[in-house]
C-alpha cells in the first residue's frame, strides 16, 4: 500500500456565517520515497491538508470525515490518523511524519538557541541523553549544509538569515529520520538563489534517505523541477491528478490549462513585449463555492445548457488516461473555449 493514502477527507470550519468546508472530499497517496506537489493558488486548501494530516487545526476547524492512513512498519498494518489517540500521534508528529512550515520565524522559538530546539526535537522521539541529543543537532546541520554549524548550533532564530532558518526547519523535520516530511511552501519569501539551494537540498536528502515528500506550493516551477506526481486543488477539491510530465505535456482540466499558460516564460513574455496570461476571477470563499463545478464562473470553456450544465452538476474526478485522473464534464474535449 502507499505510505500515506488520504480518503474522501473533509476539514470544515464553524464560523458566525455557518459551516466552511476548506477540504472538500479530498483523495491522494503517497508512495514511499517519491515526491507529490499539491498545487494550486492560495485559499484553495493545500495547507488546511497539511495541517489535517498531522490533526494540527485548530477549532474551530475540525475533521468531520475521511481516512489519513499512514502505513505500518515492519509488518504492521496502517494506522488512520484520523481516530488515532492523542499519546500515539504525538509519535508520529516529528517521529514518523516531519513538518516544514510556512514561515520559519514564526515556527521557531525565539528564546531557544537552534541547537536547543533541534536537540528537543530529538529527545521526544529517542531516549537519548543530552549530549547525544546536542550531537545530532550539529549532526543535521551539517547534513542541511548550514555555514559554520559549530556556532550555528548556539544563537538564536533571529540571529539567522531566512535561508538559515528554513535550513534549521528541514533539520529538525529530519532529525527523527521520518517516512514522509510535508512541506508547505518551503520557499516562500526566499530569494532565487536560496530556494534553488533548499529545493536542491530536499531533492539530495530524498535521494540518501528515502523520505517522501509531499510539497505545497503555488510555484509550478518548483514542481517541474522537483516532483514525480502533481495533484491540482481548487476550491477545496482535487481537480487534476497526474505525473508530473503528463500534467505538464498534458493538462486536460481548464483550470490547470490556465495555470500553466499563465507562466512567465523566457522569450516574449519575459521581455515585455506580451503581457501575461491570466485567468479571470478570484478563488470562490470557502463559505460561498458556487453549486456545480466550483471552476465554471472563471471557466471559458463552461457549457450552461442543456444536461451537462456546469452550473448544475459537480463533476466527478475520472481517470481518462493511464494515472490521469480529471474533475471535468469535458476534459479532453473543450475546442477553443469562450472570451471570459
Amino acid at each position: 500500500m502507499p505510505l500515506l493514502e488520504i480518503k474522501n477527507l473533509v476539514t470544515a470550519f464553524r464560523t458566525p456565517a455557518g459551516r466552511v468546508p476548506a477540504v472538500d472530499g479530498v483523495s491522494l497517496s503517497i508512495d514511499r520515497g517519491r515526491t507529490l506537489g499539491l498545487v494550486g493558488e492560495s485559499g484553495c486548501g493545500k495547507s488546511v491538508t497539511a495541517m489535517s494530516v498531522l490533526r494540527l487545526v485548530a477549532a474551530p476547524g475540525a475533521i468531520e470525515a475521511g481516512e489519513i492512513l499512514l502505513a505500518g512498519r515492519g509488518g504492521d498494518a496502517p494506522v488512520d490518523l484520523v481516530t488515532l489517540p492523542e499519546p500515539r500521534l504525538r509519535e508520529v508528529r516529528g517521529g514518523r511524519i516531519g513538518m516544514i512550515f510556512q514561515e520559519p520565524m514564526t515556527s521557531l522559538n525565539p528564546v531557544f538557541t537552534v541547537g536547543d530546539q533541534i536537540a528537543e526535537a530529538v529527545r521526544l522521539h529517542r531516549r537519548v541523553s543530552r549530549e547525544a541529543a546536542r550531537s545530532r543537532a550539529l549532526e543535521m546541520l551539517r547534513l542541511v549544509r548550514m555555514a559554520d554549524p559549530e556556532r550555528r548550533l548556539d544563537e538564536y532564530p533571529h540571529q539567522l538569515s531566512g535561508g538559515m532558518r528554513q535550513r534549521v526547519m528541514i533539520a529538525m523535520a529530519l532529525a527523527c529520520e521520518p517516512d514522509l516530511v510535508i512541506a508547505d511552501e518551503p520557499t516562500t519569501a526566499l530569494d532565487v538563489t536560496i530556494q534553488a539551494q533548499i529545493l536542491e537540498l530536499l531533492a539530495d536528502l530524498r535521494q540518501r534517505l528515502g523520505t517522501a515528500i509531499l510539497l505545497i506550493t503555488h510555484d509550478l516551477g518548483v514542481v517541474a523541477e522537483t516532483c514525480d506526481e502533481v495533484a491540482v486543488m481548487y476550491a477545496g477539491k482535487i481537480v487534476e491528478r497526474a505525473s508530473a510530465a503528463e500534467l505538464f505535456a498534458r493538462p486536460l482540466h481548464p483550470y490547470t490549462i490556465g495555470l500553466l499558460a499563465a507562466r512567465p516564460e523566457a522569450g516574449r513574455r519575459a521581455a515585455g513585449r506580451e503581457p501575461l496570461a491570466t485567468i479571470p476571477g478570484m478563488v470562490p470563499p470557502a463559505w460561498d463555492f458556487p453549486r456545480g463545478c466550483r471552476f465554471h464562473p472563471r471557466c471559458g470553456h463552461a457549457r450552461l445548457d442543456g444536461a451537462g450544465d456546469c452550473a448544475v452538476a459537480l463533476p466527478e474526478l475520472r481517470e481518462l488516461a493511464p494515472g490521469h485522473f480529471v474533475r471535468c464534464h469535458y476534459a479532453g474535449d473543450l475546442g477553443p473555449g469562450r472570451k471570459a
